[in-house]
């Protein structure tokens, strides 16, 4: 049994009955050996062991899931819900739900993902929309977390941005080559006004293997912003490479924009070797997602070729904060905007109507801190 295994137990056990923790009695060397008959494969011996302590029960922000008819919530009922769902990328008959967290997701052994049971990784399911996301390498992993967040000062109290951060922290730590627990790193450093922390965090989110679809888009933008030319290619090397049409959905974004974000750079400082804009370019024009992308694309790469103004990216950006007469006025409109989430990143990268205030102003915003 290994020591994050071991601390979920002790930790659970020593307060069953209170707080809302409450264990289900132990499941039975039988009822396991039938679950694992009917299942086909041994349960993980990690999990195996917690199951011989308790047959599941309510933990802090989860239910975890028991093998036995006695369990209120069984691993045979979560996987008929599964088989219902369909996950985008079809793993409904390899996934081995254990949990269900408080925000209705599903936490599952993904038993494709390698071929003995003790290394299965774990997932995250969504109910509504059935995207699989890696978020631990091992049930370890999980329990150290779980154990890391229950025992935290501020578990207990209210949900905020540094807490936020203490999270994305603990789990970068725990698991270094998840590329989730980056992207929350991110996430929380950019909600603080520190953006060269947050490109950092997205740029080795998006170097983990599977990797979240969005993290090298929003690289891009803070590179942009940032004025990063090394950070800017990385993510654009990545973001170039063909893919699905629904990871273009999933990173919130479409080829000509990204086209849109890399002509507004060179437009500021070209690339000492023109063949690289040249293949990106062409890499993005071969993965338009409809023939209006196309178009844009290609329009963008001319545009660039011939010094011409840039024609829109498709879609084009609907302009959050018009401009207003006195700079000053529109100024604090744009910095309320921003603070209250209306403007965002995505806008000042792509609407250059906001940089006729000078970048130096577009990077004070970047410097805010948004709490929750």
């Amino acid at each position: 049994m290994h020591s994050g295994v071991s601390a979920l137990i002790q930790w659970a056990e020593s307060r069953n009955g209170k707080n809302g923790v409450q264990l289900n009695p132990p499941a039975q060397a039988f009822e396991l050996a039938a679950f694992e008959h009917h299942i086909g494969a041994p349960l993980p011996s990690d999990f195996r062991a917690v199951l011989g302590r308790f047959d599941g029960g309510q933990l802090p922000g989860v239910i975890l899931l028991g093998v036995s008819s006695r369990s209120p919530l069984s691993i045979h009922a979560a996987l008929s819900a599964l088989k219902e769902l369909k996950p985008s990328d079809a793993q409904s008959w390899h996934l081995l739900p254990f949990g269900r967290t408080e925000h209705g997701s599903w936490l599952a052994f993904d038993r494709d993902a390698a071929p003995l049971s003790d290394i299965w990784p774990i997932v995250d399911v969504d109910v509504e929309t059935g995207e699989v996301r890696l978020v631990h390498r091992t049930f370890d992993a999980w329990c150290r977390m779980q154990v890391g967040e229950w025992s935290s000062p501020g578990f207990e109290g209210p949900f905020t941005l540094d807490r936020y951060l203490e999270q994305g922290l603990r789990h970068a730590s725990i698991d270094p080559d998840v590329s989730v627990a980056h992207s929350t790193v991110g996430h929380a450093l950019r909600r603080m006004g520190k953006p060269k922390e947050a490109l950092a965090a997205y740029l080795r989110a998006g170097r983990c293997v599977p990797a979240e679809p969005h993290c090298d888009w929003e690289a891009l933008k803070l590179a942009f912003l940032l004025e990063d030319h090394l950070a800017l290619l990385e993510a654009l090397r990545r973001l170039s490479q063909r893919v699905t049409p629904e990871v273009w959905a999933h990173r919130g974004t479409t080829p000509s924009r990204v086209a849109f974000v890399l002509a507004r750079a060179l437009r500021r400082k070209p690339l000492a070797d023109p063949a690289i804009v040249k293949r990106l370019m062409f890499r993005l024009v071969l993965q338009a997602i409809d023939e209006n992308d196309k178009v844009a694309v290609e329009g963008i790469w001319a545009a660039l070729e011939r010094e011409t103004p840039l024609p829109w990216p498709s879609p084009p950006p609907e302009r959050k904060v018009p401009e207003l007469q006195s700079p000053e006025e529109w100024w604090k409109t744009l910095v309320q905007a921003y603070r209250n989430g209306i403007l965002r990143d995505e806008d000042l990268a792509l609407d250059p109507i906001y940089e006729t205030l000078g970048r130096h102003r577009m990077l004070q915003l970047l410097h805010i801190r948004r709490d929750f």
